[in-house]
């Protein structure tokens, strides 16, 4: 098809073969190991359920279906309050969460450790939202004495954003202590919890939470595409009171649905069954056993990692990801090199971190070969990107 006059075609690359959307690596390995924070590997009943024909979601059927969803994300936040189950990214649940419950009179303080806690400043600046971030360098823990202080020398404050854990860097954040000086104050404390349910302990409502947010493609292990809202009491009091600038997003839309157990626009279906059956997996393993196994599997590796020339940023990580740290060598080239030599995806970071970090995830169905392969391959490519020194140094003396 030829271009309009006047328009100019894009150089785009070739495109890959019908059926095929990555390459095969250089080993000709074509199944890739996944150590992404999300997606992550998803177990195989999981994927199964995802390839049937979805069932049509307007019967009575589908509405228990919807009821007994509620119920496991109830289990999994920890809470006893209501939960909206939302078609959309997490930062649609952000976002959803900054037009329904905040108003032009609120101001919020973020605690502000990386992406996703820039991530709430971008959606406070977007919608009007008075505040102030109180900046941490990457990795570095929170001191809660300077949470105190900012909290009571900020004037007005009225809202506490923090993302629990900071997937750009590793860092996880005292939710429970943070959450006991929210409540002290009167404060709302709203948590991006994304990547740290299921791998790491969260009670919301025993931590006083107002507010917490998840998504489907991190330590549930589904694909991406539902994200979930939890509210306890002065969250849904504050619904009340504030009127909603949105139609999809409208909280209380989705809450008057959901009592009869739909939504009220079209849900993904077939995303809905898969997390159907995954919460009834987590009843029957315990979120307790499904913690463990992220810190089994998080303590593994960091122990493996000891062995080869890399660190770890956090101080205090998350049983979700750990960032490695690569010293004198370029993390960029390592997770390009696990990418085509090994056919193994890890996370790069971006900015000032490119070079300096890549990040593995432990969310998600890996079995101990899995983890054996990435140590493996990490081995190799050290072993060759550390020869030139080596040799450099015998040539010297």
């Amino acid at each position: 098809m030829r271009a309009p006059s006047g328009v100019s075609c894009l150089q785009r690359p070739p495109a890959p073969d019908p059926g095929t959307i990555i390459s095969i690596n250089e080993t000709g390995d074509e199944q890739t190991r996944l150590f992404t924070p999300g997606p992550v590997p998803i177990p195989a009943h999981l994927r199964a359920l995802g390839s049937q024909q979805p069932p049509y979601c307007r019967t009575r059927e589908f509405s228990q279906l919807t009821y007994e969803i509620l119920d496991g994300l109830g289990y999994v936040f920890q809470t006893a309050g209501s939960v909206m189950i939302l078609t959309g990214s997490g930062t649609a649940a952000m976002e959803t969460v900054v037009l329904n419950f905040l108003g032009p009179d609120d101001k919020a303080l973020v605690i502000n450790a990386g992406t996703f806690g820039q991530r709430w400043c971008d959606l406070c600046e977007v919608h009007g939202i008075s505040y102030e971030s109180l900046g941490l360098e990457a990795g570095a823990d929170l001191d809660l004495d300077h949470l105190a202080a900012a909290l009571s020398q900020t004037q007005g404050v009225t809202v506490l954003f923090v993302t629990a854990h900071e997937t750009s860097s590793g860092a996880l954040f005292d939710i429970q202590a943070i959450g006991r000086m929210a409540h002290d104050l009167g404060v709302l404390l709203i948590v991006d919890a994304i990547s740290t349910i299921c791998a790491d302990r969260f009670l919301m409502d025993d931590w006083h939470v107002d507010i917490a947010v998840l998504s489907s493609q991190k330590g549930l292990a589904l694909p991406p595409g539902l994200a979930f809202i939890a509210m306890g009491e002065r969250a849904l009091a504050r619904l009340e009171s504030i009127q909603p600038r949105t139609l999809y997003l409208d909280v209380k839309q989705y809450l008057s649905n959901q009592e009869r157990g739909q939504l009220p626009f079209t849900p993904a279906i077939g995303l809905l069954v898969q997390l159907h059956q995954r919460l009834l997996d987590i009843k029957n393993m315990t979120l307790d056993h499904l913690v463990q196994q992220h810190q089994e599997k998080a303590s593994d590796f960091r122990e493996a990692l000891k062995t080869l020339p890399f660190g770890t940023l956090p101080s205090r990580p998350s049983n979700a990801m750990t960032t490695v740290t690569c010293g004198d060598l370029d993390a960029y080239e390592i997770v390009q090199a696990l990418r085509t030599e090994h056919a193994i995806e890890v996370a790069p970071n971006g900015g000032d971190l490119k070079h300096r970090v890549f990040r593995v995830s432990h969310m998600g169905e890996h079995g101990p070969e899995d983890f054996s392969a990435l140590i493996r391959a990490l081995e190799q490519i050290t072993a060759r990107l550390l020869l030139p020194a080596a040799s450099e140094m015998r040539g010297e003396a």
